[in-house]
């Protein structure tokens, strides 16, 4: 559990250096609503952008896996109809972003995917 934990941080980590450079600017990280919690919240070009962030290990399986489940969608509407109503955001100028990071431990590297928009 504990190197899934790691894992998961450093791409956290990446994906914010990734958002940086990119003229992202970053209002909050983990931001939980109960027991939802939304990864990253960004703002660019005067839109909210909420980002999931999936990293994992690169493998046959994980490049066909669909990182986002309905049942996780579900929960990232709530959480981010949540922060919605607390910061009295604009509905129609949030998006749900994904960031994929595929680690290949043979060569101790990464690869970066984002994803806009995704629902």
């Amino acid at each position: 559990m504990k190197t899934t934990n790691n894992l998961g941080a450093r791409g956290e980590a990446a994906a914010k250096k990734y958002l940086l450079e990119n003229s992202y600017k970053i209002l909050a990280t983990n931001y939980r609503s109960g027991h939802k919690e939304i990864d990253i919240i960004c703002e660019k070009n005067k839109n909210y952008i909420f980002i999931e962030v999936k990293t994992r290990l690169k493998t046959e399986e994980s490049l066909n896996e669909n990182p986002l489940s309905s049942l996780k969608v579900k929960k990232l509407k709530i959480a981010i109809l949540d922060y919605a109503r607390k910061y009295s955001l604009n509905l129609n100028l949030i998006y749900l972003d994904l960031i994929i990071i595929l680690v290949n431990k043979n060569n101790n590297s990464a690869e970066l995917k984002h994803y806009r928009n995704v629902f």
